[in-house]
């Protein structure tokens, strides 16, 4: 076999490799954004608390209650919620997340232990 036939069949299949890697790639990023908008187009708004007294009670008391409460989302085993009809209390994370996917209300503040 001639060295013109060797590259030839290199540049064969170097050029089937790279189509297929991009097809490959084409396809992974049409699902991934076809992912992203699989629950809706939902736009995020961020609204002042209707009663910020309410939300700094709640607060307080989960604080009293040893607890470290932080407005940066973070992983937290008690979440203080404001519901719609301006009702503020203290859920589960997954009661929160639930809530706020189901627009039910907002997240104001993250409360977990406090790191060692």
């Amino acid at each position: 076999m001639s060295t013109l036939q060797l590259v030839a069949r290199w540049v064969r299949r170097v050029t089937w490799s790279t189509l297929a890697a991009s097809v490959a790639i084409a396809i992974a990023l049409m699902m991934f954004d076809a992912g992203r908008h699989s629950g809706g187009d939902r736009e995020l708004t961020v609204t002042p608390s209707v009663r910020p007294d309410l939300v700094a009670q709640a607060v307080a008391d989960v604080e009293a209650r040893g607890l470290s409460c932080s407005a940066t989302p973070t992983l937290s085993s008690s979440i203080v919620f404001e519901w719609l009809d301006g009702r503020v209390g203290v859920v589960t994370f997954d009661e929160a997340l639930t809530g706020a996917r189901d627009g039910e209300g907002w997240v104001r503040w993250y409360c977990a232990e406090p790191a060692a």
